[in-house]
């Protein structure tokens, strides 16, 4: 009889696959721990990268660049950055949604907005706006050179504005545009309405007068453009590595000129350029809703307190440039004296009622003038 129990067929577990097992979990934590670390010491050089490239004015996002930082990104409150400028870094084109509608009840000149009936064409005299997206007429409707425009035909004043206003242009742009194009149209009165976009990155560092985009489409074209992931690491290492190809480029003479130095020489040069060319000039620094004024608001949609102060910082210094000018006029107050709401929630962009009173403003400044050129 066979016994119920026979200690030569009971099982003992083999002592080779329990090695195995706590060999895999060995080689897991080991991969674990490994990873970890690397991720860790990648994060430390990024984050490093970061400080040193933010040390030497270049502001690179850290670990991730989004698709709207790109030239090839689709940001839709950037619309304009789809058709590109030689010298201006961007403008609107045919690409344009917003333009195409516009272009049904205005007519459009290669980068300049005519705000009369379109039946009347380009009538004397000529007032010529230019400015960032607080002038443009593309991005925003009821713009005040268009509520200019509108005052003057209520007063029957035969004058056509021109708006060459562009969102994201500082008075750099605006100046290198009036040069360009701005006196094809002979202009009898130039009027520059800009301030915010001066105080804040509208500019590469040490290079002032060349916009950020205008560099990104350089790496591009060179085979230098910052990837998506560690962008900060990437631009920090092409720094001290030579690239494969010999394409290169420059951004011209590096300049030790502040923000505000930079907006002084580019008022002087489109002042003197617009009497030579016969045209009466004005600068006017723009409203700005955390700067000293009692329509500041916190709220969600806030740019942020470097902006804030980087604009409030260059306020300071060209309002003091105004004094010793009669061609700068700060219009920081305009909009102190309306209890009606004024900007947008950003607090940089007007309303409605903030344009109309700033195209009041205009046209109380060109008023005499228009009316001198009617009498002869």
């Amino acid at each position: 009889m066979t016994p119920l129990f026979d200690p030569d067929l009971s099982y003992e577990p083999e002592p080779e696959k329990g090695r195995q097992i706590s060999g895999t979990r060995k080689l897991v934590f080991w991969l674990i721990s490994v990873s970890f670390s690397l991720c860790l010491m990648i994060a430390v050089v990024e984050t490093g990268a970061h400080f040193v490239l933010k040390s030497q004015g270049i502001d690179s996002p850290l670990f991730f660049r989004s698709a709207e930082e790109t030239i090839l990104g689709r940001d839709q409150f950037r619309e304009a950055y789809r058709t590109l400028d030689p010298h201006l870094a961007f403008t609107y084109g045919k690409n344009s949604e917003k333009l195409q509608e516009v272009k049904k009840t205005r007519a459009w000149i290669d980068g300049f907005l005519l705000h009369s009936p379109m039946q009347r064409g380009l009538r004397k005299p000529v007032i010529l706006a230019l400015g960032g997206s607080t002038t443009d007429g593309v991005k925003f409707p009821n713009s005040w050179p268009e509520q200019l425009a509108r005052i003057l035909d209520a007063n029957r004043i035969p004058a056509v504005v021109i708006n060459g206003g562009i969102g994201g242009y500082s008075t750099s742009q605006d100046m290198f545009k009036l040069v360009r194009d701005g006196f094809e149209f002979k202009p009898d009165i130039v009027i520059e309405y800009a301030g915010v976009n001066d105080g804040w990155r509208y500019g590469v560092a040490n290079h002032l007068m060349v916009h950020p985009y205008q560099e990104n489409i350089l790496k591009v074209a060179t085979g230098q453009e910052e990837p998506k992931i560690l962008p900060s690491m990437t631009s920090l290492l092409r720094q001290y590595v030579p690239k494969a190809s010999s394409i290169d480029y420059s951004l011209g003479l590096s300049s030790k000129r502040t923000p505000a130095q930079t907006f002084k020489k580019n008022m002087e040069i489109m002042h003197a350029a617009s009497l030579s060319q016969g045209a009466k000039f004005y600068s006017v620094i723009q409203p700005f809703s955390f700067y000293k004024s009692r329509h500041a608001k916190p709220n969600r949609y806030s740019v942020g307190s470097e902006f804030i102060a980087g604009v409030n910082g260059l306020y300071d210094q060209i309002r003091v440039i105004a004094k010793n000018r009669d061609y700068i006029l700060d219009a920081t107050g305009v909009l102190e004296g309306t209890d009606a709401i004024v900007y947008q929630p950003d607090g940089v962009h007007l309303t409605d009622a903030g344009n109309r009173i700033i195209a009041l403003y205009m046209f109380n400044l060109v008023r005499d003038q228009l009316a001198a050129k009617q009498v002869n």
